[in-house]
Formats: structure tokens, sequence, C-alpha cells
């Protein structure tokens, strides 16, 4: 079977819904229909996907994975989409060129200036390091971006461009919920100090050295075993059970992790907008900025909730 986007919003659709019945109603086909399309969806995926219960459905290990990688791969199909048919529409207004980096809610800046210019047209570029999204802006390449910031690892800005800070996020400790600290309402990060961690590339908004003399300070050398992972091969070792991780909690539940609060936040990014002071779409700036701190909070405290009815944990405020 020939695998296509619409099957992937079948699988969505029925991890979101817990049931197949539920699913169908959702999906407004017959229940037999959709189960037949999902043992042949199944069958693409060279597994199955579900675990059928006389309650429900629930995901499998491969499951788990075929969900985190649809929901980022719809969101990207659903972006471009959005930016391909404001492009083709020709309008009037200005186009309006939106940056960002790897791993930053850049999505919800793509949003937010989608609700609040539908008659402007957008394009993304997404790059790894700020220094390369700020640099965007400076020679004018990007009109407005968001890029992050942590602790060891301060932004050089261009005297070209104008900022202003969205949010500070705390990080969040991923892991696994057989884990002897899955049920703590907070860890202490010298709790941590015998654990393996999942950690990305150090270009990667500085994260490693900022979470490496976090863990100095607290009286340990972290082992960092697993190197060079994104988020979701962090998540596949951590629900397997062979490392710790960090997660922000801007990219929500992650299913098969326990996400934790760190005690006295010693690791934390803050989330800055950027513009280029002398372009069209400076004038919108603090609507956009307004408009993002809404749009972040809802979001977040979204997360909490579901995090807080899926494991019983008190999250922290970030």
């Amino acid at each position: 079977m020939h695998l296509e986007l619409r099957h992937l919003h079948v699988v969505l659709t029925v991890a979101e819904a817990g049931s197949i019945s539920r699913a169908a109603s959702s999906l407004k086909i017959a229940q037999a229909g959709l189960t037949a399309q999902l043992r042949r969806i199944e069958r693409g995926f060279g597994g199955p996907l579900f675990v059928r219960r006389s309650d429900g459905v629930e995901l499998t290990e491969l499951g788990r994975h075929v969900v985190l990688r649809s929901r980022d791969l719809v969101e990207r199909f659903d972006d471009l989409l959005d930016t391909a048919r404001l492009l083709a529409t020709r309008s009037d207004g200005p186009g309006i060129r939106l940056g960002g980096v790897v791993g930053a809610p850049t999505a919800l800046l793509v949003g937010v200036v989608r609700d609040l210019l539908p008659s402007h047209p957008r394009t993304t570029h997404v790059e790894r390091g700020c220094d390369a999204v700020l640099d965007l802006v400076r020679t004018g390449k990007v009109d407005v971006a968001l890029v992050t910031e942590l602790p060891h690892s301060p932004l050089r800005v261009p005297a070209e461009v104008d900022r202003r800070s969205v949010v500070t996020e705390q990080m969040l400790v991923g892991v696994a919920p057989a884990h002897r600290l899955s049920t703590r309402s907070e860890i202490r990060l010298s709790e941590l100090a015998d654990e393996d961690w999942a950690v990305p590339e150090e270009y990667h908004g500085g994260g490693r050295l900022t979470l490496h003399l976090a863990c100095e300070a607290a009286g340990f050398t972290p082992r960092f075993a697993h190197l060079g992972v994104d988020p979701e091969a962090a998540a596949e070792l951590v629900r397997a059970g062979h490392a710790v991780a960090c997660f922000f909690p801007f990219g929500g539940t992650i299913p098969g992790v326990a996400l934790v609060p760190i005690a006295g936040n010693p690791v934390h990014r803050r989330v800055t907008l950027a513009w280029h002071r002398d372009c069209e779409a400076a004038e919108y700036a603090d609507d956009i900025h307004a408009a993002l701190l809404r749009a972040y909070h809802d979001r977040v405290c979204r997360t909490r909730t579901a995090r807080l009815a899926a494991t019983g944990l008190v999250v922290a405020a970030s």
C-alpha cells in the first residue's frame, strides 16, 4: 500500500479519539470501513500501530513513533498550503518573511502573523542557529523572527535589529514512566547524577553547554551518552529507558515520557521576537508581540492541563 498524507490524518484522528468508533464518527465514515483502512495503513508501516482493548485503543511503540513524526509532517504540510495559497492569490498586501530556529515555537509565529495579517503572503525560513537567523534579519532576507537565548549563550544582536522578549521557558526533564522519579512534582538536578543523558548538537542553541554547567553547579559532571539527537530521537531513548533528556513545555505532551520540572529552574531559555527596524513589517511588531504572548500562554496552559490529566504531575509555570 502506498501511504499518503490522508492516511496520516486517519492515524492521528484515531490516536486523538482513543477509539475506533469515536474516530469513525469524527471522520464521518463507517466503523467497519475505518477498521479495514487502519489495517491497510498498519501493513504499510510494517506493524500494528494500536493495541485494541475493550474500552478503546492504545498506541504501540511503533504507533507512538508514527504519531510523533506524523504530527510534524502534517503541521509542515498545512503551513506549506497556507503560504502557497496566499502567494498564489497575489494579494496587494506586502509579503512578510518570517524566520526562526529549529526547536523554537516558530510555527506559533506563523500562526499569529496569519491571523493578524491574513492578506499578507508569508514565507518561513528556519535555521539551526540563532546567529544565522539574526543575520538573515540584518541583511533584510527575513523581516520578523523568533530566536532563543540560553543563560550561557547570549545573543549577538546586530545593530539593525530590534528585539523584545516573549517568554522565559523552564526546561523539563523527560524520564520513562517507570523511572524512580517519574511521579515527582519536581526533580533536583543532583538526583540525576548517575543517569545517561541524550543531548543535542552544541550548535543547537547552546543547550548542551548550559545543561553541563548547571550539572557542575549541582555537584556532578553529567554523563552525555547520546550526542547530537533531535527531540524525537531523545524521546525514543527516554521511552526505552536508555536515557533522560531535557524538553521545553511548548513542545507539548510526549507519549510515553513523563515531563517533570527541575527544582530551582537552573536551565531555561528566553524566546525573543526580533525584526529589522527598517522593514515594512516593523509597524506590526507591537501587535505581533502581544499576540505571541497570548498564543504562547494559551498553548502552554492547554499542554499543562493535558499533562496533568495524563500523569497527575504538578507542572510549574514557565
